[in-house]
Protein backbone atom coordinates (compact mmCIF):
# COMPACT_ATOMS: atom_id res chain seq x y z
CA UNK A 1 0.00 0.00 0.00
CA UNK A 2 2.07 2.60 1.26
CA UNK A 3 5.56 1.11 1.66
CA UNK A 4 5.57 1.79 5.20
CA UNK A 5 4.41 -1.57 7.60
CA UNK A 6 3.42 1.04 10.40
CA UNK A 7 1.55 3.17 8.54
CA UNK A 8 -0.21 0.11 6.56
CA UNK A 9 -1.00 -1.75 9.85
CA UNK A 10 -2.56 1.91 11.24
CA UNK A 11 -4.69 2.59 8.14
CA UNK A 12 -6.07 -0.91 8.13
CA UNK A 13 -6.66 -1.22 11.95
CA UNK A 14 -8.33 2.55 12.76
CA UNK A 15 -11.14 1.50 10.36
CA UNK A 16 -11.91 -1.60 12.17
CA UNK A 17 -11.20 0.01 15.30
CA UNK A 18 -14.25 2.72 14.51
CA UNK A 19 -16.43 -0.31 12.68
CA UNK A 20 -16.24 -2.53 16.57
CA UNK A 21 -16.56 0.66 18.40
CA UNK A 22 -20.19 1.31 16.27
CA UNK A 23 -21.05 -2.43 16.88
CA UNK A 24 -21.01 -2.59 19.89
CA UNK A 25 -22.57 0.95 21.17
CA UNK A 26 -25.12 -0.24 18.61
CA UNK A 27 -25.66 -3.31 20.82
CA UNK A 28 -25.30 -1.65 24.10
CA UNK A 29 -27.73 0.84 22.86
CA UNK A 30 -30.84 -1.78 22.06
CA UNK A 31 -30.15 -3.64 25.37
CA UNK A 32 -30.35 0.11 27.01
CA UNK A 33 -33.86 0.77 25.25
CA UNK A 34 -34.88 -2.91 26.31
CA UNK A 35 -33.92 -1.56 29.95
CA UNK A 36 -35.86 1.68 29.92
CA UNK A 37 -38.81 -0.35 28.28
CA UNK A 38 -38.74 -2.50 31.14
CA UNK A 39 -38.37 -0.50 33.70
CA UNK A 40 -40.90 1.81 32.77
CA UNK A 41 -43.78 -0.68 32.18
CA UNK A 42 -42.78 -2.38 35.86
CA UNK A 43 -43.09 0.91 37.36
CA UNK A 44 -46.51 1.69 35.25
CA UNK A 45 -44.98 4.42 33.50
CA UNK A 46 -44.89 5.58 29.96
CA UNK A 47 -41.88 5.54 28.02
CA UNK A 48 -42.05 8.56 25.54
CA UNK A 49 -40.19 8.43 21.83
CA UNK A 50 -39.30 4.54 22.40
CA UNK A 51 -35.92 5.63 22.35
CA UNK A 52 -32.25 6.42 24.19
CA UNK A 53 -29.93 8.85 23.92
CA UNK A 54 -26.18 8.80 24.63
CA UNK A 55 -25.25 11.17 27.06
CA UNK A 56 -21.94 9.88 28.66
CA UNK A 57 -19.38 7.52 27.51
CA UNK A 58 -15.66 6.77 29.24
CA UNK A 59 -13.37 3.90 29.18
CA UNK A 60 -13.42 1.31 31.96
CA UNK A 61 -13.09 -2.02 32.81
CA UNK A 62 -15.27 -4.95 33.34
CA UNK A 63 -15.37 -7.29 36.55
CA UNK A 64 -13.52 -9.55 34.24
CA UNK A 65 -10.89 -6.87 33.61
CA UNK A 66 -11.55 -6.99 30.34
CA UNK A 67 -11.76 -3.07 28.33
CA UNK A 68 -14.77 -1.56 28.13
CA UNK A 69 -16.98 1.19 27.91
CA UNK A 70 -19.17 2.34 30.70
CA UNK A 71 -22.58 4.23 28.47
CA UNK A 72 -25.24 6.15 29.95
CA UNK A 73 -28.47 6.70 28.03
CA UNK A 74 -30.91 9.08 28.85
CA UNK A 75 -34.77 8.74 28.36
CA UNK A 76 -38.18 10.54 28.80
CA UNK A 77 -40.96 8.78 30.43
CA UNK A 78 -44.46 10.41 32.03
CA UNK A 79 -46.64 8.77 34.45
CA UNK A 80 -49.68 10.73 34.18
CA UNK A 81 -49.69 11.64 30.59
CA UNK A 82 -49.55 15.43 31.01
CA UNK A 83 -45.58 16.10 31.48
CA UNK A 84 -42.38 15.06 30.26
CA UNK A 85 -39.88 13.52 32.71
CA UNK A 86 -36.49 12.75 32.04
CA UNK A 87 -34.74 9.30 33.78
CA UNK A 88 -31.34 7.38 32.83
CA UNK A 89 -29.86 3.92 32.31
CA UNK A 90 -26.02 3.21 32.89
CA UNK A 91 -24.79 0.39 30.52
CA UNK A 92 -21.15 -1.39 31.65
CA UNK A 93 -20.37 -2.94 28.51
CA UNK A 94 -23.02 -5.11 27.67
CA UNK A 95 -24.08 -5.47 31.33
CA UNK A 96 -26.76 -3.42 32.91
CA UNK A 97 -25.60 -1.00 35.83
CA UNK A 98 -28.80 0.63 36.89
CA UNK A 99 -31.85 2.55 35.94
CA UNK A 100 -32.38 5.47 37.15
CA UNK A 101 -35.51 7.53 37.73
CA UNK A 102 -35.44 11.10 39.52
CA UNK A 103 -38.33 9.94 41.59
CA UNK A 104 -41.01 7.62 43.13
CA UNK A 105 -44.47 7.91 44.65
CA UNK A 106 -45.96 6.82 47.85
CA UNK A 107 -49.42 5.03 48.82
CA UNK A 108 -51.44 8.56 47.80
CA UNK A 109 -49.37 9.16 44.49
CA UNK A 110 -46.98 11.85 46.14
CA UNK A 111 -43.75 12.21 43.92
CA UNK A 112 -40.83 11.33 46.45
CA UNK A 113 -37.60 12.92 44.40
CA UNK A 114 -34.22 10.04 44.96
CA UNK A 115 -31.02 12.34 44.43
Amino acid sequence: MTGNALLDLLILALPAALARLWWTGAKARELAIQHARTACRQRQLQFLDQTVSLSRMKPTRSSQGHACFKREYGFEFTDEGQFRDTASVTMHGHALQRVHFPYTRDNEGNRIYVH
